[in-house]
């Protein structure tokens, strides 16, 4: 049959399984049989509870979601447990892989979480913008009718047998000229908040332009290790990078700095997965960035993979969240991996995927498809 299948009994032990199973399995040849199935099927250990139940209440039990490891990132299988009425205490298991399928449900979900952050962003945007606007205007507006270079508060003052210099004086003194400016720099920054959630619903008009994938990522590398020296850090430059990039990488119509910000954004998210790890791994361990990049079918992928402390599934499901961090205590606002999802997505049309497990490391792998017309 072209499903992995395996047959166990009541003691837990293979009984019966074909080549499929046999390919997945931790087994070299068939002398698997007659052993405990965790040994040659380890990821179905946490699931001990549900095959037992199928094997003493001769029932279907399906586990729609159970991960396991291939070359260090998270894949993923459904897998089916039938008992066998003919054969009493032996239940058949069935693999299915559904790792696409997964990402694929991963993908569409954070389209639609991205959707609706559009819509709130532009809501929250017009409803704060006004009275936003009526502070500012209003903090300017009494700068300037209290200033003496305007003839007419001079006027109106020497009407009014009032001193305005005396006036200003007080202001100053009594620091209501503090309070003034304090209340415009809040209302200026909160209009510049604004204004970055606006970037999430309105796509950028930038034309896109040809440029080296390679060189960019080169670039990156560069601003950041400079970032980090300047920030007397040297968590990043004790990094080994390991390079694997393929030299017949044509150009990409891309946008080249929102592109570079992505990179940014990524050997960042690497580094502190790679320090988090760090304080709880011993002296052996060494962290590790690797940056590939490839072109297959008139697709160019990239990706970033790094072994750090990894993200659990319920990290690895709000990733792309905007304001969502792990990192709050430390200063992280969950705009990073945000901005990065909505510059792959909505500004280049292209794809980008998570794959991760908790201290094995994370790889980002962004997919851009090469425009036909234009040759490139």
């Amino acid at each position: 049959m072209p499903l992995a299948l395996i047959t166990v009994d009541a003691n837990l032990q293979i009984k019966q399984i074909n080549e499929n199973a046999l390919a997945i399995s931790n087994a070299a040849d068939t002398s698997v049989l007659n052993t405990p199935v965790f040994e040659s099927f380890p990821m179905l250990q946490s699931y001990s509870r549900e095959i037992i139940t199928a094997l003493k209440e001769s029932r279907t039990v399906t586990l729609e979601r159970v991960p396991y490891l291939v070359q260090d990132l998270n894949c993923y299988y459904k897998v089916s447990c039938y008992p066998l009425s003919a054969i009493p205490d032996v239940i058949v298991i069935q693999f299915d892989d559904v790792t696409q399928q997964e990402l694929l449900e991963q993908r569409v979900l954070q389209t639609q979480k991205m959707h609706s952050m559009d819509g709130l962003a532009a809501g929250i945007a017009h409803e704060v913008n006004n009275p936003l606007s009526a502070i500012i205007n209003g903090v300017q507006n009494i700068s300037r009718r209290l200033s003496l270079a305007r003839p007419a508060n001079q006027e109106t003052a020497k009407a009014l047998s009032v001193d305005l210099a005396k006036v200003n004086e007080y202001l100053e003194q009594r620091e209501i000229t503090f309070f003034l400016e304090s209340i415009e720099e809040g209302a200026l920054r909160a209009s510049n908040i604004v204004s970055n959630m606006l970037k999430f619903s309105i796509s950028d008009t930038h034309s896109t332009e040809p440029y080296d994938i390679n060189l960019l990522l080169k670039q990156a590398i560069t601003f950041v290790e400079k970032d980090y020296i300047l920030n007397n850090q040297s968590s990043f430059t004790d990094i080994k990078t390991e390079l694997k990039l393929d030299s017949t990488l044509p150009q990409v119509k891309v946008l080249p700095m929102q592109l570079q910000q992505v990179f940014v954004n990524l050997l960042r998210n690497a580094e502190q997965a790679i320090s988090a790890r760090e304080l709880e791994a011993d002296a052996k361990y060494q962290g590790k960035i690797t940056i590939e990049t490839k072109i297959e079918d008139s697709v160019v992928t990239v990706v970033v993979a790094d072994n750090g402390c990894g993200m659990s599934d319920k990290v690895l499901k709000k990733v792309f969240d905007p304001y969502f961090s792990t990192r709050q205590k430390a200063g992280g606002h969950g705009l990073g991996l945000s901005t990065v999802y909505r510059i792959i997505k909505s500004l280049l049309g292209g794809e980008i995927e998570v794959r991760s497990a908790v201290n094995v490391g994370t790889a980002f792998i962004i997919s851009l498809k090469l425009q036909k017309n234009s040759g490139l």
